[in-house]
């Protein structure tokens, strides 16, 4: 089961994107990340790029999966970022396969090396 903290740093940076990205989202889908939420935990986003923001890596995939479906403007824009996804997905194969160091692993993570 998700956590709801998960979807409460997923509703702060859509909203933060503004409402160009939030009406793009099929309402469903925006509602539920909205009521899944934690009305007591609200993260603020500010204006750096997001993976200086201190979310979780959960909903890092989560917004992976939302640009992925919803706000990929073409198919090549929507073919870019899977190539992206994948080659960041071989990069972690390899460091796997080179170290057992998952503080390591989270590290590269966490300053965008990967």
């Amino acid at each position: 089961m998700i956590d709801a903290k998960i979807y409460s740093e997923g509703y702060a940076v859509i909203l933060a994107l503004g409402e160009d990205y939030i009406k793009r989202l099929p309402s469903d889908v925006f509602e539920f990340i909205k009521s899944k939420s934690e009305s007591s935990y609200m993260p603020k986003i500010e204006n750096k790029p997001i993976n200086e923001q201190g979310l979780s890596e959960e909903t890092m995939a989560m917004l992976a999966m939302l640009r992925l479906n919803y706000w990929c403007d073409s198919a090549q824009e929507k073919s870019e970022f899977l190539q992206y996804l994948e080659t960041n997905e071989e990069k972690l194969k390899e460091i796997l396969m080179k170290t057992a160091s998952t503080r390591e692993l989270l590290r590269l993570i966490r300053t965008n090396k990967l």
